[in-house]
C-alpha cells in the first residue's frame, strides 16, 4: 500500500512506517524512511540533474489533419525516428541506469569494472538543452515536404515538471500535392528511345501523391531495366527529374531526362567479347595454363575440376548483350556448386571494339578435404542428459566434378538423472554418408533451364544402432535417391523417387516384452519393418531473404510406401494383402502407408526489439493394405523442448490416454498417427545478447485405428478439440549469433489425460506450493530457437 503513496509528505510517511514497524524503536522507522526516500527520490536520477537543467523525458506528436497524409502510421514512425535524443529509460518510477551513471565517479581509464558500471550499465542524462528543437521542427517539415505536403508547418511547446521536461510537437501537414502528368525522355538518341519504352511500368503515376522516395525507386527501376539490355556502365544518378508546380491547384508536372554530362560508355549497349574462367585463382605466384572450350578460355594451374563442372553454370555468351540477370545468376550458380569460397566477375572494355566487354571470372576453391569434430550436450525435458560426438569428413571434389561427399560418424549417450527411471541410459551410434552431385543424373535435361539456382542429385545411405539399456536394441538402415531444385529464391522442391528403410527390434528384455504383449498395436509398430517408397517435399520461405516486418515458412511433404510391392504381390497371388497375414519381400514384412505433413511458420516484427512468432503443424499417417499400424520410426510425437514445452518429451497422448494410469513407464515414448500442434511466442530484447520470451503451446497426437490398450487414443472429429494439451511459460535466450542457448520454464494449463470437466487446471496454478512446482514445472534446455 505504501508503494502507492508517492506524493505524501515526510511526516505522514514516517507515521506510516511507525505503524509498519509495530511500535519498535525510532531507529528502525528512520532507517525505513531513509530507504523509502532512496527508492522514491534518488532512484529517479533527478538529484544528479543541475539546478538550471531539465531531464528530457520524451515527446509527443499530434497531427491536426491526418486526412492529408497518404500513410499516417508511416509518417508518425518516420517523424519519431528523426529525434536523435532518446529519454533515459524508466523502470516503474525509477531510472536505474541514470542513477548508476551518477553514483559512479568518472574512471581514469576507458576499461575496467568502474568504466563498465558507469558507461555500459549506466547511462548519461538526456537533457532538454541537448535537444535542438528548432532543428527538429525544420527536419519534420522537410520530411513532410518529401511526402508532398509542401505547406507543412510544425510547432512545438515544452511542458516542465520539477526537473523534467517533455516536448509536444504539433504538426499541420496541409493538403498534399498530386502528380498531374509524367513525361519521359524525348529525342532521337537510342538511350532516350529505350527509356521511353519503360514508361508503362513507371512507379510515378498520374493522380498519385508526390513522394520523393518514388523518384529514387523509379531511377533504380530504369537502371535495372537498362542493365538487362546491355547498358553495363549506366548509373541511376544519370537520370534527372524536373518537378513543375506552376499548373497550380496543388498539381505537379513531372519530366524525366538523361543528364547532358552523362559519359559515352553509359549510353552504349555492350555485348560480350572474350570470356575467361580462372578456376583456382590466387593473388600471388599464380601461373595457370590456358585451354579454350568453345568461346570460353579456361585458365587453371592444378586442373582439379572437369571443365563441364562450371561451363553449364556460366550464362555469358560471346556477342550476346550483357544482362544483369545473367551476371548474378552466373555467380549464384557457381557458388551453388559448393566447391568455391569466392566467385567474382570483372568486366572491362575490349581493346578491339568499343561496344564489347571482356569478362574474367575469378574462382577461389575451398579445401578439397576437411575433417571436423562437433561436440554437444543436451539436457532434455524428460530428465535425460548426455553428451554427443560427431566426426565429419567432407570431400568437395570426389570425382573431379565438384561432387560433395559427406560422411558422418556419430555417438550419443543419455542417462536419466532424476525421476522414476533414474539411472536408465541409452546409446546411439550412427554412420551416414551423402553424395551431392551438382546436376540431375541420370537424366540429361539442361541445367540452364534454371538459371538462378543449380539443381542437385543426392544419394544417401546410413545405418544406426539405438540401444535403450534394460529395454531393447533397434537397428535401422536407410538409403535414398533424391533431386532438389529451386525455381526461385523462396521455393525449394525435393523429390525422392526411391527411399528404402529397414528397422529391426532386437535384444528385448522381459520387461519390454511384457509391455509389448499388453500392447499388440505398439508391438506391430516395432516389428521388423521394411519400407520402400517415395517422397516429395515442398518449401516456400522468405525467412532468409525478407526485409519486411514479416516472414513466412511453409513446408509440405508426402511419403508413400509399399504400393509397388503390394501391386506386384497382388498380381502374383490374385488378391490384395491382409495386415493380419502380411505379404513379405525378401522374407521381410513390408510397410504400406501414406503420410502427409504441413508446417506453417509466421513471424511479425512489432519493432526492432519485439517479435511475434507462430507455428502450426498438421500431420497424418494412414496405414493400409499390408499394414495395420504405422512403423514406429514414421509415427509422430508431442512434448519436449521444441514442441509443447509444458510436458516432458514424447509424453502426451495419444488423445486422452493416460500412460501413468496404465502403469506405463515414461521411458516408453507415446506415439501416434495424427498430429496437431500450434505455438505462439512473443520475443523481446532484454540486454544486448540476452533476450526473453513468453509463449503458449498446444497440441496432441491421435491414432487412426482403435487400440483397446490405449483407451481414448483414437482421433474423433467431434471430440479431438477437447483433447488438446495446452501449456504456457517464459524463457531466456542467450543469443551469441554463432550460438543460441535457450532456457524455457513451462507449466500445463490443460491436461488431456484428466477426466472431462477437470482438464483445465489454470485455477490450480500455485507457484508458491512446492508440491505443485514439483509436479507441474518443466525446465527445457536447448540450443537454438524452438521454431
Amino acid at each position: 500500500m505504501l508503494l502507492m503513496q508517492r506524493h505524501i509528505d515526510g511526516k505522514n510517511v514516517l507515521d506510516s512506517f511507525r505503524l509498519v514497524s509495530g511500535g519498535h524503536s525510532p531507529a528502525i522507522a528512520l532507517l525505513a524512511f531513509w530507504i523509502f526516500s532512496l527508492l522514491f527520490s534518488s532512484c529517479t536520477g533527478l538529484s544528479k540533474v543541475g539546478d538550471k537543467s531539465y531531464l528530457f523525458t520524451g515527446y509527443s506528436i499530434k497531427i491536426d489533419s491526418i486526412k492529408h497524409l497518404a500513410d499516417p502510421k508511416a509518417v508518425k514512425i518516420e517523424l519519431k525516428s528523426l529525434i536523435p535524443n532518446k529519454p533515459n529509460k524508466k523502470f516503474l518510477w525509477m531510472r536505474p541506469r541514470l542513477v548508476m551513471y551518477g553514483i559512479v565517479s568518472e574512471p581514469k581509464k576507458k576499461h575496467g569494472v568502474k568504466y563498465w558500471l558507469k558507461h555500459k550499465i549506466g547511462k548519461s542524462p538526456s537533457l532538454l538543452a541537448d535537444v535542438n528543437l528548432p532543428n527538429s521542427a525544420t527536419i519534420f517539415e522537410n520530411r513532410l515536404q518529401n511526402r508532398g505536403n509542401f505547406n507543412a508547418k510544425v510547432k512545438y511547446s515544452v511542458t516542465y515538471s520539477r526537473k523534467t521536461a517533455s516536448v509536444n510537437f504539433e504538426v499541420s501537414p496541409g493538403p498534399p500535392y498530386l502528380i498531374r502528368s509524367v513525361r519521359y525522355p524525348e529525342g532521337n538518341t537510342v538511350i532516350s528511345r529505350e527509356i521511353n519504352k519503360l514508361f508503362a511500368g513507371s512507379v510515378i503515376q498520374r493522380g498519385k501523391t508526390y513522394l520523393l522516395n518514388d523518384f529514387d525507386s523509379e531511377r533504380k527501376r530504369i537502371d535495372n531495366q537498362l542493365k538487362e539490355i546491355g547498358y553495363f556502365y549506366f548509373n541511376p544518378e544519370y537520370l534527372i527529374f524536373t518537378a513543375d508546380t506552376t499548373p497550380g491547384s496543388r498539381f505537379i508536372d513531372i519530366s524525366i531526362s538523361v543528364k547532358p554530362e552523362t559519359p559515352a560508355n553509359a549510353l552504349t549497349a555492350y555485348r560480350y567479347n572474350n570470356i575467361y574462367v580462372l578456376d583456382d585463382y590466387k593473388l600471388l605466384d599464380y601461373h595457370p595454363d590456358t585451354t579454350r572450350f568453345g568461346n570460353v578460355y579456361y585458365l587453371s594451374e592444378k586442373n582439379q575440376f572437369k571443365p563441364g563442372t562450371f561451363l553449364d553454370a556460366i550464362f555469358f555468351e560471346k556477342d550476346s548483350l550483357y544482362t544483369k540477370t545473367d551476371h548474378y545468376n552466373t555467380l549464384r550458380q557457381l557458388m551453388g556448386i559448393g566447391v568455391y569460397k569466392f566467385a567474382n566477375a570483372r568486366f572491362s572494355q575490349a581493346d578491339s571494339m568499343k561496344d564489347r566487354l571482356d569478362v574474367k571470372i575469378f574462382l577461389t576453391p575451398l579445401k578439397k578435404i576437411s575433417l571436423s569434430v562437433v561436440v554437444d550436450a543436451e539436457v532434455k525435458s524428460n530428465n535425460y542428459a548426455g553428451p554427443g560426438l560427431n566426426f565429419i569428413y567432407k570431400n568437395r571434389n570426389t570425382f573431379h566434378g565438384a561432387e560433395l561427399l559427406t560422411v558422418t560418424l556419430g555417438e550419443k549417450f543419455e542417462t536419466q538423472y532424476k525421476g522414476d527411471s533414474k539411472g536408465r541410459s541409452s546409446f546411439q551410434t550412427t554412420l551416414d554418408g551423402k553424395l551431392s552431385i551438382p546436376k540431375v543424373v541420370p537424366f540429361k535435361f539442361a541445367n540452364k533451364s534454371s538459371k538462378s539456382y543449380i539443381p542437385k542429385t543426392e544419394i544417401a545411405a546410413g545405418i544406426g544402432i539405438f540401444r535403450r539399456v534394460d529395454l531393447y536394441d533397434l537397428v535401422s538402415f536407410n538409403t535414398s535417391l533424391g533431386y532438389s531444385w529451386k525455381p526461385n529464391k523462396n521455393i525449394t522442391h525435393f523429390l525422392k523417387p526411391i527411399e528404402v528403410t529397414y528397422s529391426n527390434l532386437s535384444n528385448t528384455t522381459a520387461e519390454f516384452e511384457d509391455y509389448l504383449v499388453k500392447h499388440p498395436t505398439v508391438r506391430k509398430s516395432f516389428e521388423e519393418q521394411f519400407i520402400m517408397g517415395c517422397g516429395y517435399d515442398f518449401v516456400n520461405s522468405n525467412i532468409l531473404s525478407s526485409s519486411s516486418n514479416n516472414s513466412f515458412y511453409l513446408a509440405e511433404s508426402i511419403d508413400i510406401a509399399g504400393n509397388i510391392i503390394s501391386g506386384v504381390a497382388s498380381l502374383i497371388n490374385g488378391h490384395g494383402p491382409d495386415p493380419q497375414v502380411p505379404y513379405v519381400f525378401l522374407n521381410l514384412p513390408y510397410s504400406q502407408f501414406a503420410r502427409i505433413k504441413s508446417e506453417m511458420r509466421y513471424t511479425y516484427n512489432l519493432n526492432r526489439k519485439n517479435q511475434l512468432a507462430w507455428r502450426f503443424i498438421a500431420a497424418a499417417g494412414i496405414p493400409y493394405g499390408n499394414s495395420s499400424a504405422m512403423p514406429y520410426i514414421r509415427q509422430y510425437f508431442v512434448g519436449g523442448t521444441n514442441s509443447v514445452r509444458s510436458f516432458i518429451a514424447r509424453s502426451i497422448g495419444p488423445g486422452s490416454f493416460n500412460s501413468k494410469d496404465a502403469g506405463m513407464d515414461v521411458y516408453i515414448d507415446q506415439a501416434g498417427d495424427i498430429k496437431l500442434e500450434t505455438n505462439l511466442e512473443y520475443r523481446f530484447d532484454i540486454y544486448k545478447f540476452l533476450k526473453g520470451a513468453l509463449f503458449a503451446d498446444a497440441g496432441n497426437i491421435w491414432l487412426v485405428n482403435e487400440d483397446p490398450q490405449r483407451a481414448g487414443g483414437k482421433f474423433k472429429f467431434d471430440n479431438f478439440y477437447r483433447e488438446i494439451a495446452v501449456g504456457s511459460g517464459a524463457g531466456l535466450r542467450f543469443d551469441f549469433s554463432y550460438l543460441i542457448f535457450r532456457i524455457d520454464l513451462a507449466f500445463p494449463l490443460c491436461k488431456p489425460y484428466l477426466p472431462e470437466g477437470n482438464r483445465w487446471v489454470i485455477n490450480q496454478v500455485d507457484i508458491s506450493n512446492s508440491s505443485w512446482r514439483k509436479e507441474n514445472l518443466v525446465w527445457n534446455f536447448a540450443i537454438g530457437y524452438p521454431f
